[in-house]
Protein backbone atom coordinates (compact mmCIF):
# COMPACT_ATOMS: atom_id res chain seq x y z
CA UNK A 1 0.00 0.00 0.00
CA UNK A 2 1.50 3.37 -0.90
CA UNK A 3 -0.59 5.18 1.94
CA UNK A 4 -1.94 3.52 5.35
CA UNK A 5 -5.60 5.32 5.93
CA UNK A 6 -8.72 4.72 3.59
CA UNK A 7 -10.72 7.49 1.61
CA UNK A 8 -14.34 8.34 0.10
CA UNK A 9 -16.82 5.09 -0.14
CA UNK A 10 -17.63 3.98 -3.50
CA UNK A 11 -21.12 3.28 -2.36
CA UNK A 12 -22.62 4.98 -5.45
CA UNK A 13 -21.26 2.12 -7.14
CA UNK A 14 -22.97 -0.61 -5.46
CA UNK A 15 -25.66 -2.47 -6.85
CA UNK A 16 -27.80 -2.27 -3.48
CA UNK A 17 -27.69 1.90 -3.91
CA UNK A 18 -31.01 1.90 -4.30
CA UNK A 19 -34.00 5.03 -3.80
CA UNK A 20 -36.29 4.75 -0.96
CA UNK A 21 -39.51 4.58 -3.32
CA UNK A 22 -37.40 1.73 -4.85
CA UNK A 23 -37.62 -0.38 -1.52
CA UNK A 24 -40.69 0.61 -0.30
CA UNK A 25 -42.02 -0.85 -3.66
CA UNK A 26 -40.34 -4.40 -3.05
CA UNK A 27 -41.81 -7.44 -1.99
CA UNK A 28 -40.56 -9.33 1.15
CA UNK A 29 -38.83 -11.53 -0.59
CA UNK A 30 -37.13 -9.23 -2.81
CA UNK A 31 -36.65 -6.80 0.08
CA UNK A 32 -34.95 -9.91 1.81
CA UNK A 33 -32.54 -9.89 -1.44
CA UNK A 34 -31.83 -6.06 -1.49
CA UNK A 35 -30.19 -6.59 2.21
CA UNK A 36 -28.25 -9.52 1.87
CA UNK A 37 -27.08 -7.72 -1.23
CA UNK A 38 -26.31 -4.82 0.85
CA UNK A 39 -24.46 -6.55 3.91
CA UNK A 40 -22.25 -8.22 1.22
CA UNK A 41 -21.30 -5.42 -0.83
CA UNK A 42 -20.64 -3.08 2.43
CA UNK A 43 -18.51 -6.06 3.52
CA UNK A 44 -16.43 -7.05 0.38
CA UNK A 45 -15.63 -3.33 0.32
CA UNK A 46 -14.50 -3.23 4.03
CA UNK A 47 -12.85 -6.39 3.32
CA UNK A 48 -10.91 -5.59 0.08
CA UNK A 49 -10.34 -2.00 -0.04
CA UNK A 50 -10.08 -1.03 4.12
CA UNK A 51 -13.23 1.52 4.19
CA UNK A 52 -15.67 0.84 6.59
CA UNK A 53 -19.61 1.97 6.09
CA UNK A 54 -18.29 5.60 6.42
CA UNK A 55 -18.81 8.50 4.03
CA UNK A 56 -14.93 9.34 4.33
CA UNK A 57 -12.58 12.43 2.42
CA UNK A 58 -10.01 11.73 -0.14
CA UNK A 59 -6.51 12.75 0.77
CA UNK A 60 -7.48 16.78 -0.04
CA UNK A 61 -9.98 16.63 1.64
CA UNK A 62 -8.15 15.64 4.58
CA UNK A 63 -6.00 18.06 4.94
CA UNK A 64 -8.25 21.36 4.14
CA UNK A 65 -10.62 19.80 7.17
CA UNK A 66 -6.96 19.49 9.31
CA UNK A 67 -5.79 22.54 8.11
CA UNK A 68 -8.67 24.03 10.58
CA UNK A 69 -7.40 23.04 13.78
CA UNK A 70 -4.73 25.08 14.59
CA UNK A 71 -6.28 28.06 13.91
CA UNK A 72 -9.84 27.05 16.22
CA UNK A 73 -9.93 29.07 19.49
CA UNK A 74 -11.50 26.39 21.00
CA UNK A 75 -14.20 28.32 23.07
CA UNK A 76 -15.65 25.24 23.94
CA UNK A 77 -16.38 25.72 27.41
CA UNK A 78 -19.78 26.78 28.73
CA UNK A 79 -21.38 27.37 32.44
CA UNK A 80 -23.15 24.62 34.24
CA UNK A 81 -25.98 26.38 35.47
CA UNK A 82 -27.68 22.97 37.12
CA UNK A 83 -26.32 23.41 40.44
CA UNK A 84 -23.73 20.51 40.66
CA UNK A 85 -21.39 21.59 42.91
CA UNK A 86 -18.63 19.01 41.78
CA UNK A 87 -19.23 20.24 37.92
CA UNK A 88 -15.79 22.87 36.64
CA UNK A 89 -18.29 23.60 33.15
CA UNK A 90 -19.69 21.77 30.28
CA UNK A 91 -17.56 21.29 27.29
CA UNK A 92 -20.16 21.62 23.66
CA UNK A 93 -17.82 20.36 20.75
CA UNK A 94 -19.38 19.21 17.76
CA UNK A 95 -17.02 20.34 15.59
CA UNK A 96 -16.21 18.19 12.53
CA UNK A 97 -13.49 18.95 11.24
CA UNK A 98 -11.18 16.38 13.07
CA UNK A 99 -13.23 13.59 12.13
CA UNK A 100 -11.14 12.23 9.23
CA UNK A 101 -8.59 11.21 11.92
CA UNK A 102 -11.22 8.12 12.02
CA UNK A 103 -9.76 7.43 8.17
CA UNK A 104 -6.26 6.51 9.96
CA UNK A 105 -7.52 3.84 12.00
CA UNK A 106 -9.75 1.15 9.78
CA UNK A 107 -10.47 -1.09 12.61
CA UNK A 108 -12.50 1.51 14.35
CA UNK A 109 -15.95 -0.13 13.90
CA UNK A 110 -14.66 -3.44 14.38
CA UNK A 111 -14.29 -2.58 18.75
CA UNK A 112 -16.45 -5.56 19.99
CA UNK A 113 -18.80 -3.53 22.80
CA UNK A 114 -20.27 -5.82 25.60
CA UNK A 115 -23.30 -5.21 27.46
CA UNK A 116 -23.01 -8.18 30.05
CA UNK A 117 -19.96 -8.69 33.45
CA UNK A 118 -17.65 -10.01 31.19
CA UNK A 119 -16.17 -9.68 27.68
CA UNK A 120 -18.48 -12.63 26.53
CA UNK A 121 -20.85 -11.60 23.69
CA UNK A 122 -19.68 -8.30 22.66
CA UNK A 123 -20.26 -7.80 19.00
CA UNK A 124 -18.95 -4.68 16.65
CA UNK A 125 -20.78 -3.07 13.10
CA UNK A 126 -18.28 -5.74 11.70
CA UNK A 127 -19.75 -8.31 13.13
CA UNK A 128 -23.33 -7.52 11.74
CA UNK A 129 -22.02 -7.59 8.31
CA UNK A 130 -19.85 -10.12 7.93
CA UNK A 131 -20.71 -12.69 10.45
CA UNK A 132 -23.22 -15.39 8.68
CA UNK A 133 -24.94 -16.52 12.31
CA UNK A 134 -26.31 -12.66 12.05
CA UNK A 135 -27.53 -12.37 8.37
CA UNK A 136 -31.18 -12.68 9.95
CA UNK A 137 -30.38 -10.49 12.45
CA UNK A 138 -29.40 -8.05 9.91
CA UNK A 139 -32.10 -8.77 7.36
CA UNK A 140 -34.72 -7.42 10.80
CA UNK A 141 -33.03 -4.45 12.01
CA UNK A 142 -32.94 -3.18 7.86
CA UNK A 143 -36.86 -4.03 7.76
CA UNK A 144 -37.35 -2.01 10.92
CA UNK A 145 -34.64 0.67 10.94
CA UNK A 146 -34.98 1.56 6.69
CA UNK A 147 -37.76 0.20 5.02
CA UNK A 148 -40.76 1.26 7.92
CA UNK A 149 -37.70 4.30 8.66
CA UNK A 150 -37.88 3.97 12.05
CA UNK A 151 -35.54 6.50 12.62
CA UNK A 152 -37.13 9.28 9.98
CA UNK A 153 -34.18 9.28 8.43
CA UNK A 154 -36.07 9.65 4.95
CA UNK A 155 -39.71 9.90 5.69
CA UNK A 156 -41.78 12.42 7.96
CA UNK A 157 -44.75 12.57 9.22
CA UNK A 158 -47.54 15.12 7.95
CA UNK A 159 -48.07 17.55 11.16
CA UNK A 160 -50.35 19.95 11.59
CA UNK A 161 -48.09 23.05 11.35
CA UNK A 162 -47.71 24.99 8.21
CA UNK A 163 -43.91 25.38 7.24
CA UNK A 164 -43.36 21.81 7.50
CA UNK A 165 -45.37 20.59 4.83
CA UNK A 166 -46.85 23.26 2.50
CA UNK A 167 -48.54 20.78 0.24
CA UNK A 168 -50.70 20.07 3.42
CA UNK A 169 -53.73 22.92 3.62
CA UNK A 170 -55.73 21.63 6.49
CA UNK A 171 -57.07 18.78 5.20
CA UNK A 172 -58.35 15.93 7.69
CA UNK A 173 -56.26 12.48 6.67
CA UNK A 174 -58.97 11.12 5.04
CA UNK A 175 -59.13 14.17 2.94
CA UNK A 176 -55.52 14.36 2.18
CA UNK A 177 -55.47 10.48 0.97
CA UNK A 178 -58.29 11.06 -1.46
CA UNK A 179 -56.83 14.62 -2.85
CA UNK A 180 -53.49 12.48 -2.91
CA UNK A 181 -54.96 10.05 -5.29
CA UNK A 182 -56.98 12.12 -7.04
CA UNK A 183 -53.42 13.90 -8.09
CA UNK A 184 -54.27 17.08 -6.46
CA UNK A 185 -51.71 17.24 -3.78
CA UNK A 186 -48.09 16.61 -4.96
CA UNK A 187 -47.96 18.44 -7.95
CA UNK A 188 -45.61 21.27 -9.30
CA UNK A 189 -42.43 21.09 -6.94
CA UNK A 190 -43.90 18.87 -5.03
CA UNK A 191 -44.59 16.30 -7.76
CA UNK A 192 -40.98 13.88 -6.50
CA UNK A 193 -43.17 13.34 -3.17
CA UNK A 194 -45.67 10.70 -1.87
CA UNK A 195 -46.65 9.37 0.96
CA UNK A 196 -46.06 5.70 2.98
CA UNK A 197 -48.46 4.35 5.85
CA UNK A 198 -47.00 3.90 9.22
CA UNK A 199 -48.84 1.88 11.97
CA UNK A 200 -48.09 3.27 15.49
CA UNK A 201 -49.24 2.87 19.04
CA UNK A 202 -51.83 5.85 20.37
CA UNK A 203 -49.26 7.25 22.43
CA UNK A 204 -47.29 8.50 19.23
CA UNK A 205 -50.32 10.30 18.06
CA UNK A 206 -49.99 13.18 20.47
CA UNK A 207 -46.12 12.64 19.78
CA UNK A 208 -45.11 14.96 16.47
CA UNK A 209 -43.65 11.73 15.16
CA UNK A 210 -40.70 13.42 13.51
CA UNK A 211 -38.02 13.26 16.03
CA UNK A 212 -37.65 16.89 15.83
CA UNK A 213 -37.44 19.39 18.64
CA UNK A 214 -39.44 21.58 16.74
CA UNK A 215 -42.17 20.08 16.32
CA UNK A 216 -43.05 19.56 19.77
CA UNK A 217 -46.74 20.42 20.63
CA UNK A 218 -47.83 19.50 17.09
CA UNK A 219 -49.95 16.51 16.23
CA UNK A 220 -49.64 14.09 13.30
CA UNK A 221 -51.85 13.57 10.78
CA UNK A 222 -53.41 9.97 10.98
CA UNK A 223 -56.29 7.67 10.00
CA UNK A 224 -57.85 5.19 12.31
CA UNK A 225 -58.00 1.44 11.34
CA UNK A 226 -61.65 2.25 10.33
CA UNK A 227 -60.79 5.26 8.22
CA UNK A 228 -57.48 3.12 6.29
CA UNK A 229 -60.01 -0.07 5.88
CA UNK A 230 -62.62 2.55 4.00
CA UNK A 231 -59.48 4.44 1.99
CA UNK A 232 -58.50 0.99 0.98
CA UNK A 233 -61.29 -0.19 0.00
CA UNK A 234 -62.19 2.97 -2.11
CA UNK A 235 -58.79 2.05 -4.20
CA UNK A 236 -57.27 5.27 -3.15
CA UNK A 237 -53.80 3.40 -1.54
CA UNK A 238 -51.62 1.65 -3.55
CA UNK A 239 -49.54 -1.14 -2.68
CA UNK A 240 -46.29 0.80 -2.24
CA UNK A 241 -47.79 3.26 0.15
CA UNK A 242 -49.40 0.08 2.14
CA UNK A 243 -45.70 -1.65 2.14
CA UNK A 244 -45.18 -1.30 5.64
CA UNK A 245 -48.93 -2.48 7.09
CA UNK A 246 -49.36 -5.82 6.86
CA UNK A 247 -52.87 -6.03 9.04
CA UNK A 248 -54.79 -3.22 9.74
CA UNK A 249 -56.33 -3.21 13.56
CA UNK A 250 -57.81 -1.07 15.40
CA UNK A 251 -55.96 -2.53 18.74
CA UNK A 252 -54.18 -5.92 20.46
CA UNK A 253 -54.30 -7.21 23.75
CA UNK A 254 -51.27 -7.22 25.35
CA UNK A 255 -49.51 -10.44 27.00
CA UNK A 256 -51.37 -9.75 30.70
CA UNK A 257 -54.69 -10.31 28.91
CA UNK A 258 -56.51 -7.19 30.28
CA UNK A 259 -54.63 -3.86 28.48
CA UNK A 260 -55.46 -3.15 25.17
CA UNK A 261 -52.87 -1.50 22.93
CA UNK A 262 -54.95 1.04 20.22
CA UNK A 263 -53.11 1.17 16.92
CA UNK A 264 -53.45 4.36 14.28
CA UNK A 265 -51.73 5.16 11.06
CA UNK A 266 -49.94 7.65 10.81
CA UNK A 267 -49.38 9.52 7.00
CA UNK A 268 -45.61 10.17 6.67
CA UNK A 269 -44.52 11.63 3.44
CA UNK A 270 -40.81 11.53 1.25
CA UNK A 271 -39.33 12.49 -1.57
CA UNK A 272 -39.14 9.20 -4.40
CA UNK A 273 -35.49 10.51 -5.70
CA UNK A 274 -33.39 10.43 -2.82
CA UNK A 275 -31.21 7.29 -2.04
CA UNK A 276 -30.52 5.48 0.84
CA UNK A 277 -27.02 6.64 0.67
CA UNK A 278 -25.76 8.57 2.87
CA UNK A 279 -28.71 8.44 5.58
CA UNK A 280 -28.38 4.64 5.89
CA UNK A 281 -24.73 4.83 7.67
CA UNK A 282 -25.99 6.52 10.54
CA UNK A 283 -28.75 3.63 10.72
CA UNK A 284 -25.27 1.00 10.45
CA UNK A 285 -24.23 3.40 13.63
CA UNK A 286 -27.04 2.99 15.44
CA UNK A 287 -28.76 0.20 14.54
CA UNK A 288 -26.05 -2.60 13.76
CA UNK A 289 -24.51 -2.71 17.19
CA UNK A 290 -22.80 -0.08 19.15
CA UNK A 291 -19.94 2.60 17.77
CA UNK A 292 -16.26 2.94 18.92
CA UNK A 293 -16.31 7.01 19.66
CA UNK A 294 -12.98 8.87 19.14
CA UNK A 295 -11.88 11.47 21.57
CA UNK A 296 -12.46 14.63 19.68
CA UNK A 297 -9.16 16.23 18.81
CA UNK A 298 -10.41 19.80 19.42
CA UNK A 299 -11.58 19.49 22.74
CA UNK A 300 -7.91 17.39 23.68
CA UNK A 301 -6.06 20.74 22.33
CA UNK A 302 -8.51 23.13 24.75
CA UNK A 303 -7.40 20.95 27.67
CA UNK A 304 -4.07 20.65 26.67
CA UNK A 305 -3.68 24.41 26.30
CA UNK A 306 -6.09 25.24 29.10
CA UNK A 307 -4.18 23.45 31.51
CA UNK A 308 -0.98 24.36 31.16
CA UNK A 309 -1.58 28.15 30.59
CA UNK A 310 0.03 28.62 34.19
CA UNK A 311 3.63 27.02 33.12
CA UNK A 312 6.18 29.42 31.73
CA UNK A 313 7.00 27.95 28.56
CA UNK A 314 10.94 27.98 27.17
CA UNK A 315 10.87 23.87 25.56
CA UNK A 316 7.94 21.57 24.43
CA UNK A 317 5.56 20.71 26.87
CA UNK A 318 5.24 17.12 27.86
CA UNK A 319 1.77 15.67 27.29
CA UNK A 320 1.58 11.99 28.05
CA UNK A 321 -1.30 9.46 26.96
CA UNK A 322 -1.54 6.50 28.55
CA UNK A 323 -4.07 4.95 26.16
CA UNK A 324 -3.65 6.37 22.76
CA UNK A 325 -7.07 5.21 21.56
CA UNK A 326 -7.70 6.05 17.50
CA UNK A 327 -5.91 8.99 17.27
CA UNK A 328 -8.13 11.65 18.42
CA UNK A 329 -5.73 12.86 21.40
CA UNK A 330 -2.56 12.87 19.36
CA UNK A 331 -4.32 14.99 16.44
CA UNK A 332 -4.99 17.53 18.94
CA UNK A 333 -1.41 17.75 20.08
CA UNK A 334 0.04 18.16 16.53
CA UNK A 335 -2.58 21.35 15.70
CA UNK A 336 -1.62 22.43 19.23
CA UNK A 337 -0.72 26.06 19.19
CA UNK A 338 1.75 25.48 21.94
CA UNK A 339 5.10 23.58 21.50
CA UNK A 340 4.05 19.91 22.56
CA UNK A 341 5.89 17.04 22.60
CA UNK A 342 3.35 13.83 22.49
CA UNK A 343 3.96 10.92 24.76
CA UNK A 344 1.07 7.94 24.04
CA UNK A 345 1.15 4.43 24.09
CA UNK A 346 -1.24 1.54 22.92
CA UNK A 347 -0.70 -2.20 22.97
CA UNK A 348 -3.15 -2.47 19.92
CA UNK A 349 -1.55 -4.29 17.72
CA UNK A 350 -4.14 -3.92 14.67
CA UNK A 351 -3.01 0.40 15.24
CA UNK A 352 0.90 -0.57 14.41
CA UNK A 353 2.05 -0.48 11.13
CA UNK A 354 4.74 -3.57 10.36
CA UNK A 355 5.57 -2.65 6.32
CA UNK A 356 6.70 0.54 8.14
CA UNK A 357 7.79 -0.03 11.47
CA UNK A 358 6.07 2.40 12.64
CA UNK A 359 2.31 3.10 14.40
CA UNK A 360 -0.66 4.79 12.84
CA UNK A 361 -0.43 7.07 15.91
CA UNK A 362 2.86 8.30 14.44
CA UNK A 363 1.86 7.93 11.11
CA UNK A 364 -1.19 10.53 11.74
CA UNK A 365 1.11 12.74 13.27
CA UNK A 366 3.90 12.43 10.03
CA UNK A 367 0.94 12.77 7.98
CA UNK A 368 -0.65 16.18 9.72
CA UNK A 369 3.40 17.64 9.98
CA UNK A 370 3.63 17.13 6.20
CA UNK A 371 0.66 18.40 4.81
CA UNK A 372 -0.95 20.62 7.75
CA UNK A 373 2.27 22.61 8.96
CA UNK A 374 3.11 26.32 7.63
CA UNK A 375 6.89 26.06 6.61
CA UNK A 376 7.74 29.45 7.97
CA UNK A 377 5.58 29.68 11.26
CA UNK A 378 6.83 31.22 13.92
CA UNK A 379 5.37 28.90 16.54
CA UNK A 380 7.13 26.10 15.02
CA UNK A 381 10.48 27.55 14.24
CA UNK A 382 10.77 28.94 18.01
CA UNK A 383 12.60 25.88 19.37
CA UNK A 384 13.90 24.20 16.07
CA UNK A 385 15.51 25.77 13.25
CA UNK A 386 14.22 23.39 10.81
CA UNK A 387 11.76 23.80 8.05
CA UNK A 388 7.89 22.44 7.70
CA UNK A 389 8.53 21.50 11.64
CA UNK A 390 5.21 20.71 13.52
CA UNK A 391 5.22 18.97 17.14
CA UNK A 392 6.36 16.10 18.29
CA UNK A 393 5.87 12.78 19.26
CA UNK A 394 7.16 9.65 20.56
CA UNK A 395 4.82 6.25 20.27
CA UNK A 396 4.85 2.94 22.79
CA UNK A 397 3.59 -0.02 22.45
CA UNK A 398 3.41 -0.93 26.08
CA UNK A 399 0.20 -1.45 28.05
CA UNK A 400 -0.45 1.54 30.64
CA UNK A 401 -0.04 -0.67 33.69
CA UNK A 402 3.67 -1.98 32.43
CA UNK A 403 5.11 1.33 30.70
CA UNK A 404 7.27 2.28 33.84
CA UNK A 405 9.79 -1.10 33.31
CA UNK A 406 10.16 0.06 29.46
CA UNK A 407 13.67 1.98 30.01
CA UNK A 408 12.66 4.20 27.24
CA UNK A 409 9.77 5.20 28.66
CA UNK A 410 11.87 5.96 31.97
CA UNK A 411 12.83 8.87 30.71
CA UNK A 412 10.19 10.43 30.84
CA UNK A 413 9.89 10.14 34.40
CA UNK A 414 9.35 13.33 36.72
CA UNK A 415 9.40 15.33 33.13
CA UNK A 416 5.63 15.46 32.79
CA UNK A 417 3.71 18.43 31.97
CA UNK A 418 0.13 16.94 31.61
CA UNK A 419 -1.21 14.18 31.16
CA UNK A 420 -4.38 13.19 29.75
CA UNK A 421 -6.50 10.23 28.11
CA UNK A 422 -9.70 8.22 27.98
CA UNK A 423 -8.64 4.10 29.39
CA UNK A 424 -9.98 0.66 28.43
CA UNK A 425 -13.91 1.38 30.51
CA UNK A 426 -12.87 -2.30 31.89
CA UNK A 427 -14.89 -4.15 29.20
CA UNK A 428 -16.82 -2.39 27.64
CA UNK A 429 -14.85 -1.49 24.55
CA UNK A 430 -12.65 -4.27 23.05
CA UNK A 431 -10.26 -2.40 21.10
CA UNK A 432 -9.11 -5.99 19.82
CA UNK A 433 -8.31 -9.61 21.52
CA UNK A 434 -4.92 -9.59 21.66
CA UNK A 435 -3.90 -11.22 25.06
CA UNK A 436 -1.94 -7.67 26.25
CA UNK A 437 -5.30 -5.89 26.12
CA UNK A 438 -6.37 -5.11 30.07
CA UNK A 439 -10.04 -6.58 30.05
CA UNK A 440 -8.16 -9.91 28.38
CA UNK A 441 -5.43 -9.67 31.39
CA UNK A 442 -7.58 -8.99 34.17
CA UNK A 443 -11.08 -10.59 33.09
CA UNK A 444 -13.03 -9.47 36.66
CA UNK A 445 -13.53 -6.22 37.58
CA UNK A 446 -11.54 -5.97 41.29
CA UNK A 447 -8.46 -7.67 39.10
CA UNK A 448 -8.65 -4.99 36.57
CA UNK A 449 -9.01 -2.45 38.83
CA UNK A 450 -6.17 -3.54 41.26
CA UNK A 451 -3.65 -4.79 38.26
CA UNK A 452 -4.44 -1.97 36.04
CA UNK A 453 -6.54 0.90 36.80
CA UNK A 454 -3.97 1.34 39.64
CA UNK A 455 -0.93 1.14 38.43
CA UNK A 456 -1.62 3.24 35.67
CA UNK A 457 -2.40 6.04 37.92
CA UNK A 458 0.51 5.55 39.65
CA UNK A 459 2.96 5.70 36.70
CA UNK A 460 1.11 8.92 35.56
CA UNK A 461 1.35 10.07 39.13
CA UNK A 462 4.95 9.58 39.77
CA UNK A 463 5.80 10.91 36.11
CA UNK A 464 4.24 13.88 36.10
CA UNK A 465 5.66 17.12 37.50
CA UNK A 466 4.63 18.97 40.54
CA UNK A 467 2.11 21.62 40.17
CA UNK A 468 0.28 20.53 37.11
CA UNK A 469 -2.82 18.78 36.06
CA UNK A 470 -3.90 14.87 35.72
CA UNK A 471 -7.26 14.64 33.42
CA UNK A 472 -9.08 11.34 33.28
CA UNK A 473 -12.21 10.52 30.72
CA UNK A 474 -13.85 7.58 32.75
CA UNK A 475 -17.26 6.48 33.49
CA UNK A 476 -19.05 4.37 35.45
CA UNK A 477 -20.29 0.62 33.61
CA UNK A 478 -23.78 -0.37 34.00
CA UNK A 479 -24.42 -4.01 34.28
CA UNK A 480 -28.06 -5.24 34.94
CA UNK A 481 -30.47 -2.73 35.88
CA UNK A 482 -29.36 -0.98 38.66
CA UNK A 483 -25.49 -2.00 39.29
CA UNK A 484 -22.26 -0.20 38.18
CA UNK A 485 -18.71 -0.91 37.99
CA UNK A 486 -16.72 2.20 39.87
CA UNK A 487 -14.87 3.20 37.75
CA UNK A 488 -15.31 6.62 38.62
CA UNK A 489 -15.24 6.74 42.22
CA UNK A 490 -12.46 4.25 41.88
CA UNK A 491 -10.35 6.47 39.85
CA UNK A 492 -10.46 9.45 42.15
CA UNK A 493 -10.25 7.09 44.93
CA UNK A 494 -6.57 6.26 43.91
CA UNK A 495 -5.77 9.43 42.61
CA UNK A 496 -6.44 11.03 46.12
CA UNK A 497 -4.21 8.22 47.86
CA UNK A 498 -1.66 8.99 45.70
CA UNK A 499 -1.53 12.51 46.72
CA UNK A 500 -3.28 14.34 43.99
CA UNK A 501 -5.95 16.92 44.95
CA UNK A 502 -9.61 16.12 43.10
CA UNK A 503 -10.34 19.42 41.60
CA UNK A 504 -14.09 18.34 40.31
CA UNK A 505 -15.33 16.92 36.67
CA UNK A 506 -16.12 18.74 33.28
CA UNK A 507 -19.01 17.26 31.57
CA UNK A 508 -18.04 16.90 27.81
CA UNK A 509 -21.35 16.76 25.95
CA UNK A 510 -22.13 13.79 23.20
CA UNK A 511 -23.93 13.75 20.19
CA UNK A 512 -27.83 13.86 20.71
CA UNK A 513 -29.75 10.85 19.42
CA UNK A 514 -32.84 11.21 17.72
CA UNK A 515 -36.07 11.05 19.91
CA UNK A 516 -33.74 10.46 23.09
CA UNK A 517 -34.04 12.31 26.26
CA UNK A 518 -30.94 10.55 28.53
CA UNK A 519 -32.29 12.53 31.91
CA UNK A 520 -35.00 10.06 31.45
CA UNK A 521 -33.52 7.54 30.65
CA UNK A 522 -31.61 6.32 33.74
CA UNK A 523 -28.79 7.08 32.33
CA UNK A 524 -26.05 8.33 34.77
CA UNK A 525 -24.50 10.52 33.46
CA UNK A 526 -26.75 13.35 31.53
CA UNK A 527 -27.42 17.17 31.68
CA UNK A 528 -29.50 19.66 30.50
CA UNK A 529 -28.15 22.26 28.78
CA UNK A 530 -29.64 25.21 26.87
CA UNK A 531 -33.26 23.49 27.39
CA UNK A 532 -31.94 20.21 25.62
CA UNK A 533 -31.01 17.14 27.09
CA UNK A 534 -27.56 15.02 26.55
CA UNK A 535 -25.49 12.26 27.52
CA UNK A 536 -22.04 13.69 28.80
CA UNK A 537 -18.73 11.82 29.91
CA UNK A 538 -16.98 13.32 33.02
CA UNK A 539 -13.64 14.56 32.53
CA UNK A 540 -12.20 14.42 35.92
CA UNK A 541 -9.70 16.94 36.92
CA UNK A 542 -6.84 16.29 39.70
CA UNK A 543 -3.94 19.10 40.25
CA UNK A 544 -0.71 17.46 41.94
CA UNK A 545 0.57 20.37 44.08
Amino acid sequence: MSKYYYERSKFSEFQSNRTYHQLLQMTDDEFISWAKLLRKEVTKQWDEAGVPPVIGKDKDGIIESFKKLKGNDCDFLQKDLTGDDESLGIIQNFNKDASAINQFFPTMLKTKISIGKTADGGLSIYDHFSDPNLEEVFVKIMRRAVKRDSMYSWSRSIVNKKDENEFWDGETGVEFIQKAYEGKIFVGKHSDLDIVIAKVKEDTIDNYGTINEQYIGFGNLYLTAEQLQGCVDNGWLNPTQLSNVKVIEDSMILADGKTTKKFYYLIRWYDKTIGIFPKILQVFRLSCGQPAVNFPALTAKWIYEHFTSHIEQDEPLHIYDSSSGWGGRILGAMASRKKTHYIGTDPNPDNFIKELGISRYEYAAKFYNDNCVDDFSETFTKFFDVEKQGNTYELFQDGSELIQHNPKFQKYKGKLDLSFTSPPYFNREQYSQDENQSFRAYGEYDDWRDNFLRPTLTTIYEYTKNDRYILWNIADIKIGKDTYYALEQDSIDILNELGCQYKGKLKMLMTRMVGLDPTKTGIKNAVKHDGKAYKFEPIFVFYKP
